[in-house]
């Protein structure tokens, strides 16, 4: 199925799905897992941040590289769905040694398997997302689709974060341990590989190779012209770099923040659990006025409305009504900066389109994983910046009482930095030159171009 034909429900539900995996499997890797490596196993910051920032560095090669095979692969064969088996596999196997180290736990063992994990993330993902650029060509049904995936993600962040309230009566606790994630590891190898099967029962395909613009992707040469190449690409991945960074860098201190500093660590679960389902409520919500004003525009409003919000975490402190504070903080937060799940991939994938009218090929899979890099770059070098920032000033996770030194530190990267980036690429995003008439520009001038082609 491609072109303007409405998606019934159930695709859109079976194309979600592996985004609830997907989700879970990467809960502890984006929230808890530098908490629980520093907290339990005995890695210093200084070691996480060096394995982050070596991961992404690796990303750098690997992303692109997937991006053009699962182009090559599906210009000859016409489907990217072996990609997201073959990726989810591996994935199930990384983690599972990546969250339930055994033996001594050294940072060359956590490199190891974090780097093991990476691969199965992108072999998976990358054509996964450049998936959904094919499956339809309209820009407000594109917006459906990013919904879908984006409220599949949020209740596997829910799950996640449900996880040790579920196993409270196993566990004896409502902590973040090793033993949750040996949970996780387990659970996520079912729902990864059955969400992945699922999805290449049912979604189509989508546009079929000579819809595609008819080349065949076979020069790795050609993929990375077709990137430089590309304004509207470079624009989207300066303005999403800026804002994810400022994202990245909160996100791999969130542990830090609620447990070693709010000391709220027994009530971590039920802080996300109950912050986290406003996502779920936000994502129709922002895909409604995604396609009623435009995705640029919902984005950016969304973004600003985030950074501002960001700014209350360095007001809240260790005390009787912290965790009032943090769920109301974390309720808008979360309310607004899930507009960027929906909107991003769906104006990229209009970046696809342009991509095919000037270079007469379709590199979905190089545009998306070139997207994939940049943000586990943002999430890396903001984890790591984050991390560095915050050890720099003082903050030291094995203690309860932080020096005032250590507390600014922390949130200055928690607080005051993610709220700047935000508002700096939201003002950039709100100029993006691809809206819903130019889309239509863009899509009438393929068609003529096949048209002439075929009658020729």
């Amino acid at each position: 199925m491609s072109g303007n034909a409405a998606l019934g429900r159930g695709v859109l539900g079976a194309y979600g799905a592996p985004s609830f995996a997907q989700a879970f499997i990467h809960g502890p890797a984006i929230s808890v897992l530098q908490g629980i490596y520093a907290k339990f196993f005995g890695l210093s910051l200084q070691e996480i941040a060096f394995v982050i920032l070596i991961s992404r560095i690796f990303d750098a090669v690997n992303d692109p590289i997937v991006g053009f095979l699962s182009d090559r692969y599906r210009a000859h064969h016409g489907t990217r769905k072996p990609w997201l088996l073959a990726g989810s596999l591996i994935a199930v196997i990384a983690c599972w040694f990546l969250y339930v180290p055994g033996g001594e736990v050294t940072m060359w063992s956590f490199l190891f398997w974090y780097l093991l994990a990476d691969i199965g993330w992108t072999v998976s993902e990358v054509p996964y997302s450049a998936w959904l650029a094919e499956i339809s060509d309209d820009y407000e049904e594109r917006a459906r689709i990013t919904t879908w995936r984006t409220m599949g993600r949020y209740l596997g962040l829910q799950a996640f974060f449900g996880l040790p309230i579920a196993l409270q009566s196993i566990t004896g606790s409502t902590d973040f341990t090793p033993e949750t994630l040996r949970w996780a590891a387990a659970l996520a190898a079912v729902a990864l590989l059955g969400t992945a099967l699922v999805a290449t029962l049912v979604v189509p395909n989508g546009r079929s190779r000579e819809e595609s613009s008819g080349g065949d992707g076979s020069s790795l040469l050609d993929a990375g012209r077709a990137v430089a190449g590309n304004r509207p690409l470079l624009s989207f991945a300066g303005m999403f770099a800026i804002g994810g960074l400022g994202a990245g860098i909160g996100s791999g201190l969130s542990f830090f923040y609620i447990d070693g500093y709010l000391q709220l660590g027994e009530q971590l679960s039920v802080v996300m659990i109950i912050s986290i389902p406003i996502s779920l409520v936000a994502t129709p919500v922002w895909g409604t006025l995604c396609r009623r004003f435009g995705k640029q525009q919902a984005w950016a409003v969304g973004y600003v409305g985030a950074g501002v919000a960001s700014l209350s975490y360095y007001f809240i402190g260790p005390g009787e009504n912290a965790a009032l504070l943090l769920i109301t903080a974390l309720l808008v937060v979360n309310a607004l900066i899930v507009v960027e799940s929906v909107a991003a991939p769906a104006v990229l994938a209009d970046v696809v389109d342009y991509g095919r009218l000037r270079f007469r090929d379709d590199h979905a899979g190089s545009y998306f994983a070139f997207y994939a890099m940049v943000q586990k770059i943002n999430v890396g070098i903001g984890a790591a910046l984050g991390l560095l920032i915050a050890g720099t000033f003082g903050f030291d996770a094995t203690v309860t009482t932080q020096s005032a030194s250590g507390r600014f530190g922390l949130l200055l990267a928690f607080s005051l930095l993610p709220a700047a980036f935000l508002c700096i690429a939201a003002m950039w995003i709100w100029r993006f030159p691809i809206d819903r008439r130019r889309h239509a520009v863009i899509i009438a001038a393929i068609e003529r171009r096949a048209a002439r082609e075929i009658e020729s």
